[in-house]
């Protein structure tokens, strides 16, 4: 899954990129989202299964999604009413809060997993996810 992470995160680098050279921001912002969308689609079932393990944590981690979707829906309607001032900002907290969730799931989803999950369920949910992704 870490593999997944390392594909979003070379994305959100180009925005935060793009973000500091004033560049085509609105096409790395939907480059990302589009990463992340089809990202946070894939990993609801491996939030279902963990959220029998620790509900809290999976819960936390949905909500992150929902947040981060959320913004991303912000900023293209930002691009949309030609408000780039408004787009940029929400970029930002885009990228950031991207960012915190992917640090989040490797330093407290994926051990919690490795402890909850046997190695052949944790292979059949990596290519659900890859499937998925």
């Amino acid at each position: 899954m870490k593999k997944l992470h390392r594909a979003l995160e070379r994305d959100l680098d180009e925005l935060l990129a793009a973000i500091r050279s004033g560049g085509a921001v609105a096409e790395s912002l939907r480059q990302a989202r589009g990463g992340i969308q089809k990202h946070y689609r894939a990993e609801e079932i491996f939030l279902e299964k963990l959220g029998m393990y620790d509900p809290r944590l999976a819960t936390k981690i949905s909500a992150q999604h929902a947040e981060v979707l959320e913004i991303a829906a912000g900023a293209e309607e930002a691009i949309s009413a030609g408000q780039a001032s408004d787009m940029v900002s929400l970029a930002r907290r885009f990228q950031a809060l991207a960012q915190h969730n992917i640090i989040e799931e490797e330093r407290d989803v994926f051990p919690l997993a490795d402890r909850c999950f046997t190695s052949a369920e944790q292979q059949k949910l990596e290519r659900a996810l890859s499937e998925n992704a």
